[in-house]
């Protein structure tokens, strides 16, 4: 046993000081993820945003779809994850269309742009990560339309005849075209075994969001005490470490005032380490499958909800809704959903029923989902597919092939953003990492350019940065796409540190009991500080 505790303990301090600033990065990091509301104002400076993260060929979603009019075919306007943009010479340049937009960093991703022309007074319909925006064509200027609660994320916008149908991702809203006062729709599902997803129950163990505000402020306080764990024992190592190297030849020589904060901070170390042991295995245990490559062993899982620990929403579309298509051809409608494609009838008439699709659309949900000549095309991380839903073939719409094998787990070549076709007649597919393709020949080389403008004032939010640390995503420059691999990795490492720290206390503290005599054992911190020099 007192050799399996020193190579514990030798192994919980070198895993330690391997992870210390990773651990410290990933509290700060969790703690304002847990809050974007605190910090929706807030912009990483220009200068902090790595190369990576500059627009080329409008990547990274910058642009994820294009609408045009057919009375004005000259003029563009482009939407993405920067917002609205507009060119008026056929897209040989571009230039910002945000007046009235949220002017938070945070909300302003367009997700769906809709182009209205039909009546005497045209206009355009933006669905945000802050809400639904209308603007006339006359003035350009956006104004948010009274819809849905506050800050609800809207998906798509899809018109029916004369109503215009936006989704977010927990309702339905439909209002007439001519007045855009918006009701909510009762969408019913059919009578089924609810179930939840693993991929929820992992991240809401995970932020706390499974007890609500209260489990979310009490992962905050984990990590707090997390940080505070990793600067104390980075401390405890590094002291006796520097007093060593500049006193050698009197090595004993340690202060008292010294001697009492090393011991101060060894006895809270301990205490405060092993009270919050559980709660670290769960932080650590839920991260490890929280992200590529181990997400896809619980990506197709799910429960009961007797198992989930914390409240299931009355609302069984809460949160899930990603996409939706409008079949008019058969007058139906499929709702693309976390828990998978509902279908039912335009007019809400009847319960949706889950349906399966012979088509890899990644985990993530389609990020381009409509319908031509009676056909599904539907484009995700998987690539992008046409899907014929009356024989339930679809075809790679970049190879020509039908698909024959797939995985929903696994992203493609091209991870696809969004689909569309130019004035001109060409079909241009939106990728995240690679920006415009188009799907045919090539692009005119005056057309798409990227705005300088872009670029030079390019930044993210302090959320977005933060999400981009914490996936450990933000390192793509110096390691490539071994950057995957942090996460997990470093959840690994940190779920060995944590059972190495809890086998260490109870040695310590079986020792203690069993020799009660000897006057502080296991927190001696002048033994510790010898032994230190000694073994260094």
């Amino acid at each position: 046993m007192k050799k399996l505790y020193r190579k514990s303990r030798w192994l919980h301090k070198y895993l330690g000081l391997f992870l210390v600033l990773f651990l410290m990065w990933m509290s700060v990091s969790g703690i304002v993820l847990n809050h974007p509301e605190l910090v929706k104002n807030i912009a990483i400076p220009h200068w902090l945003v790595p190369p990576a993260y500059k627009i080329k060929n409008w990547n990274r979603s910058s642009m994820m779809g294009l609408v045009y009019s057919k009375n004005r075919p000259q003029v563009l306007y482009a939407y993405g994850k920067k917002g609205v943009w507009v060119s008026r010479d056929e897209g040989k340049s571009f230039v910002p269309m945000q007046n009235g937009l949220p002017g938070s960093l945070y909300y302003l991703k367009t997700n769906h742009l809709v182009l209205y022309e039909r009546g005497p007074h045209p206009f355009l319909l933006a669905a945000t990560d802050g809400g639904l925006f209308k603007a006339d064509l006359g003035r350009e200027q956006w104004r948010q339309l009274s819809v849905g609660e506050k800050h609800e994320k809207f998906k798509k916008i899809l018109i029916n005849g004369q109503n215009v149908l936006v989704f977010s991702e927990s309702h339905v809203y439909r209002a007439a075209l001519s007045d855009l006062h918006f009701e909510k729709v009762k969408l019913q599902r059919e009578m089924a075994e609810r179930k939840v997803t693993l991929v929820k129950l992992f991240f809401d163990l995970h932020d706390g969001q499974v007890f609500g505000l209260p489990g979310r402020l009490f992962t905050d306080l984990v990590g707090v005490l997390l940080f505070f764990l990793s600067f104390t024992g980075f401390y405890i190592w590094f002291n006796p470490w520097r007093w060593r190297r500049r006193h050698q030849k009197n090595a004993g020589a340690v202060p008292p005032g010294r001697i009492n904060l090393v011991r101060s901070l060894v006895k809270y170390h301990l205490q405060i380490g092993i009270y919050v042991a559980f709660f670290f295995l769960i932080l650590g245990g839920t991260a490890f499958f929280m992200r590529p490559p181990f997400l896809a062993a619980i990506a197709e899982g799910s429960i009961s909800p007797a198992w989930y620990p914390g409240r299931i929403s009355e609302n069984v579309w809460e949160e899930k809704i990603q996409n939706a298509l409008l079949d008019t051809q058969r007058n139906r409608l499929i709702i693309a959903c976390s828990d998978g494609l509902w279908m039912g009838k335009a007019d809400f008439s009847q319960p949706f029923k889950p349906v399966q699709f012979h088509v890899p659309i990644f985990v993530m949900g389609p990020t381009y989902f409509e319908t031509e000549d009676g056909d599904y095309v539907i484009g995700s991380f998987n690539g992008l597919y046409r899907y014929n839903p009356e024989n339930d073939r679809s075809v790679n719409l970049v190879t020509g092939q039908e698909v024959t094998e797939y995985s929903n787990i696994r992203p493609g070549k091209r991870m696809v953003t969004g689909f569309f076709e130019t004035p001109w007649g060409q079909k241009v597919i939106a990728t995240h990492e690679q920006g415009l393709i188009p799907l045919r020949g090539k692009l005119p080389n005056d057309r798409f350019s990227v705005p300088p403008v872009l670029n030079r004032t390019y930044t993210l939010s302090l959320w977005n940065f933060m999400f981009e640390l914490h996936n450990g995503r933000i390192f793509q420059d110096l390691i490539g796409k071994w950057y995957i691999l942090i996460a997990p990795l470093g959840s690994f490492l940190f779920l060995l540190l944590t059972l190495t720290g809890i086998f260490d206390w109870f040695y310590i503290k079986l020792r203690r009991t069993t020799e009660q005599n000897r006057k502080g054992h296991g927190l001696n911190v002048r033994t510790l500080i010898f032994e230190f020099r000694r073994k260094e």
